[in-house]
């Protein structure tokens, strides 16, 4: 989320730089001319969540005169990231339209009760996930492992 900030922010990245960083990082481990290389090491690309921008506001008291990041943005870089999966040929999950979809489908049929448009069932503060965003993530961690590298699931390893 910190490559999605606002351009002003010193932290941020254009969607460009976000997508040579991502190809960089898997070339480290992939190009046999690397001092990172490793041929055997499994990449998997997770988006980055997206923006409970109600609950940064509630967090942070001076982000209504200076945002930093905005849902839409973040989505933008999540976008990104499941494109430079596809480019590279590794495995993704899209945490971002996961939650989207769960707090959109909560507000729909009202099942929701929160004053961060129900952002708040998955992050902490706006931005980190919490204990049952943490829970969603790694089930669709196990779930992509169960698809893509099953040999890796906890019980195939040895003891």
């Amino acid at each position: 989320a910190n490559d999605a900030r606002l351009p002003s922010k010193t932290d941020s990245s254009t969607l460009e730089e976000y997508q040579a960083n991502l190809h960089a990082i898997i070339s480290l481990l992939r190009d046999p001319d690397s001092e990172y290389y490793s041929p055997k090491t499994r990449i998997l690309i997770i988006t980055p969540p997206p923006i409970g921008e109600l609950m940064i506001q509630s967090y942070t008291p001076t982000f209504a005169a200076d945002p930093f990041v905005f849902n839409n943005r973040t989505r933008l870089f999540a976008e990104m990231a499941k494109q430079v999966a596809r480019e590279a040929g590794v495995p993704s999950i899209d945490l971002y339209s996961e939650i989207e979809n769960r707090v959109r489908e909560e507000q729909a049929t009202g099942t929701w009760s929160s004053t961060y448009d129900g952002y708040d069932n998955y992050l902490v503060d706006g931005v980190h996930l919490n204990n049952k965003g943490n829970m969603l993530l790694f089930n669709l961690i196990i779930t992509t492992f169960q698809a893509v590298w099953p040999e890796m699931l906890p019980k195939t390893l040895p003891s």
